[in-house]
């Protein structure tokens, strides 16, 4: 059933259809729901700093204003910077936590380094990686991925492969989960009497299915069946909505979605981490921010039951320099990454490192520093690593990334690692 026939039989139900429910796709064919794994990609807007996050110096006060006056924390064998709320997230979650240090960007531009964190490459035209994990495991569902950092396409949002779906409004979500509530405590009619209804409807197509008609007929009862099926999947949706939203509304939005089986990978962020002054200031504010996000998806997604289906990589379109005059930081082409699963087999490590004052580094494939035979890590290699773990790589030319395989690394091997050598 395709997701033209899924908006007009849902309609007959009264449903409100949104803008965003109208992208092209093919709805599935049993609509069935999407029980694979999520990808969640949280972007801290605006260059996240590295050394106030998870690659901390503490002995260069022109690095960090901390320096000299509190260590860094430690919670298993990752080590963050004393600031915000970085110790209660790290202790919380270390052991599902690898840290990714020493990516260079190759950019310090805003449009052209989160392309390259969100494609893999410089150059525009490749796809989002939700949106290539998307079309290999998303194509015919109704809301394939969802994007919640409201960037524009010369961004590496989308290639046209597969474009995304803006996550919608709790009042939309509501209309079209259930189109029979005024509220949602009240309804326009008594949901019995509807229930009825249908019932007596699908009996009386079922019983013109089984007595074979006439070709018309025919496929005006397959019509039916299939929007009856387009209401069982409006139904999972509804069974999961809440009384109300929490304040967390997108990210709540997003996993209720992706609880239903209506969506493979969402985009959804904070935005605030371009220091050019003040920085400390502004991190005690914004950095909290992105913890509480990413805090706030892991404990819904537990309680709607899919967290040990969630993969969440944590990224920005850089890092940032020492503080400048304005007790600031500007762009750094160097950066950090932490990605995240339930029960990783790969947890509480670090891979990569930057130099004392976050110079790139060579690393080799086993993740030590090696000036000789290693490669700086660049995001193609994180895409590369990322495709193959979540199986969605690809032969198609147009997407290739271009990394040879004496380059790649293995990211996800739990005897790699780096710690933190250059502190």
């Amino acid at each position: 059933m395709h997701r033209r026939k899924f908006m007009k039989m849902a309609s007959t139900l009264g449903t409100v259809i949104p803008a965003w429910a109208l992208t092209p796709a093919a709805f599935s064919q049993t609509n069935a729901p999407y029980s694979g794994k999520v990808l969640i990609n949280v972007y801290a807007g605006g260059g996240l700093d590295q050394s106030s996050w998870v690659d901390p110096r503490e002995k260069d006060n022109s690095l960090n204003s901390y320096a000299g006056v509190m260590a860094a924390g430690v919670a298993g064998n990752i080590r963050y910077a004393p600031i915000a709320n970085n110790k209660s997230f790290f202790e919380k979650y270390h052991k599902q936590c690898l840290v990714i240090n020493g990516i260079h960007s190759e950019s310090n531009d805003h449009g052209i380094g989160l392309r390259a964190h969100h494609t893999g490459k410089l150059a525009s035209g490749f796809p989002n990686i939700a949106e290539l994990f998307a079309s290999h495991y998303g194509t015919g569902l109704p809301m394939p991925w969802l994007n919640g950092i409201g960037i524009n396409l010369s961004e590496g949002l989308s290639s046209g492969l597969l474009p995304p779906t803006g996550i919608p409004s709790a009042n939309t979500l509501r209309s079209m989960a259930e189109p029979n509530s005024a509220s949602a405590t009240q309804h326009w009619m008594k949901q019995a009497d509807i229930g009825r209804l249908q019932q007596a409807r699908s009996e009386r197509m079922q019983a013109l299915k089984d007595a074979q008609g006439l070709p018309r007929t025919q496929n005006v009862v397959d019509q039916f069946v299939s929007a009856s099926q387009s209401r069982s999947a409006l139904a999972r949706l509804a069974q999961l909505m809440p009384a109300s939203f929490d304040s967390q509304t997108s990210a709540h939005i997003a996993l209720i979605c992706a609880a239903a089986g209506f969506t493979t990978a969402v985009q959804i962020g904070t935005s605030g981490f371009d220091t050019h002054k003040d920085h400390d200031v502004i991190m005690a504010s914004q950095l909290p921010k992105l913890t509480d996000l990413v805090d706030y998806i892991w404990q819904k997604s537990a309680a709607l039951n899919i967290s040990d289906r969630i993969f969440l990589r944590i990224y920005s379109e850089f890092g940032r320099t020492p503080l400048n005059s304005n007790n600031g930081k500007d762009h750094l082409s160097v950066g950090s990454q932490v990605l995240m699963e339930a029960n990783p087999t790969w947890g509480n490590r670090v891979f990569g490192a930057s130099g004392p004052r976050h110079e790139s580094q060579k690393i080799a494939r086993n993740g030590t520093v090696d000036a000789v035979k290693g490669v700086v890590i660049k995001p193609r290699h994180m895409h590369v690593a990322l495709r193959q773990y979540l199986k969605f790589t690809t032969t198609d030319p147009r997407f290739d990334l271009g990394v040879p395989s004496n380059e790649s690394f293995d990211f996800f091997d739990p005897t790699a690692m780096t710690g933190y050598p250059n502190l």
